[in-house]
């Protein structure tokens, strides 16, 4: 409510004391107001919401300093009247050691009443997960304040609890005309005050919050890119000095575009040309994306003679692993040619599927990662587990065949949005 105008949080250790809440530190918080209806482009106010008139609102944030990694905490916040939330509990990250965390693709639609059940699949599979990695659309119409609140009304304490790192998708930004039929991207005015992400000063400043690498622990580094840039020039020389300036054992990079398209007639050529050579250079582990709305995951040997027509078996080298996802119930057909066309660089597709909402479970503890996608009722639906020695990896799983391919052909009919 843009009435509250200041608030705090309180922070303390979770121990098993009944009051906790004696031993609490408190913390001031930042707010800022935010027209729910309007947008800020180049210093012009633009209508976001046509014929509809919103109330201004406040969002606060808080930074809790001085914490000890790997422990266990509990936090509450104040809001309207002086009147608090309850206490949640949440464990920072470890300096090294064994780490989970859930990865998903577009929610988008139908996001309080159909995906609601895979977020909160995706925490009864791993309820040890340190956070959640969401690549994108994470909602359908980027500056409309309800559908946000469905989404975090869909997570509900979950939010509160897990971590959140946030990519942002093509329907994050709006399509504004401020001038003369020129047409311009917009961030969500409201992405950045529901997700306090960290800064690069490197980065241009359209993409700070959206562009950021989070340094998890000694055993991981996750690079997030903004891949709904026209240049990507800039964030592709940020990630190529910071690939290699990481000293993590895993590298994870995430954006919304894929590398490898899945869905109908998409192709994203651009991030072929300009961020599949820096991946290669720096031996990325892993590619987390979306915005195909089909499941599609593969392995690419960057040093293969020659496209591997067969696939991958147990025990061959491997450069990356690339994965696209959909959580939500908007689903797309797969690419007729799946992923022949790309078969130059070395890629090969593994599994695919169509028709289903899916979540991924990923482990990594020491030298071997461990990754597991999921259908919305907890069933696997692809396993593979990866053993890296230095820069030198190897395939040591590749469950890719039961159960049965999932297709439009093979499952409940299916009619597009309707939510």
């Amino acid at each position: 409510m843009a009435s509250v105008t200041a608030t705090r949080a309180e922070i303390a250790l979770a121990t098993p004391d009944a009051r906790i809440d004696l031993a609490a530190r408190s913390v001031a918080a930042q707010t800022e107001r935010v027209d729910l209806d309007k947008a800020m482009a180049g210093g012009a106010t633009i209508a976001i919401a046509a014929n509809e008139t919103l109330p201004a609102v406040a969002y606060h944030s808080v930074r809790f300093d001085g914490l000890r990694p790997d422990t266990l905490y509990a936090y509450r916040v104040m809001g309207v009247d002086g009147h608090w939330s309850e206490w949640f509990q949440t464990r920072t990250a470890p300096l090294s050691g064994p780490i989970r965390f859930i990865y998903m693709g577009d929610a988008q639609n139908g996001v309080l009443s159909l995906w609601s059940r895979t977020i909160r699949a995706a925490f009864q599979a791993a309820p040890d997960a340190r956070f959640m990695l969401h690549a994108g659309d994470l909602v359908n119409r980027a500056s409309r304040d309800a559908e946000w609140a469905d989404w975090f009304k869909a997570g509900s304490f979950i939010h509160a609890m897990v971590p959140a790192i946030p990519v942002a998708g093509n329907h994050e930004y709006d399509q504004s005309a401020p001038g003369e039929g020129d047409r311009m991207k917009l961030l969500s005015h409201l992405w950045r005050p529901q997700f306090r992400l960290p800064v690069d000063p490197g980065l241009p400043a359209p993409v700070h919050e959206t562009a950021y690498v989070v340094r998890y622990s000694a055993d991981l580094d996750v690079f997030v890119l903004d891949s709904n840039q026209r240049d990507l020039a800039p964030q592709a020389q940020w990630l190529d000095a910071n690939l290699k300036m990481s000293k993590a054992r895993w590298r994870i990079v995430t954006m919304h575009h894929p590398v490898f398209s899945s869905g109908g007639d998409r192709d994203n050529k651009t991030n072929r040309d300009v961020i599949l050579p820096i991946l290669l250079r720096h031996n990325v582990d892993l590619v987390l994306q979306g915005h195909d709305h089909t499941y599609a995951r593969g392995l690419l040997d960057a040093n293969a003679q020659e496209p591997r027509r067969r696939g991958f078996a147990v025990g061959d080298k491997l450069t990356t692993m690339f994965v696209n996802s959909v959580s939500g119930p908007k689903q797309y057909q797969f690419r007729k040619q799946g992923w022949d066309d790309y078969a130059p660089t070395g890629v090969k597709l593994e599994r695919q599927g169509e028709n289903g909402q899916f979540f991924q479970v990923i482990g990594i503890d020491g030298d071997r990662l461990n990754y597991t996608a999921y259908t919305t009722d907890g069933v696997a639906y692809d396993h593979v587990e990866i053993e890296k020695r230095g820069n030198a990896k190897r395939l040591i799983k590749n469950d890719k065949d039961v159960p049965p391919t999932r297709r439009f052909d093979n499952t409940l009919p299916y009619k597009g949005p309707n939510f």
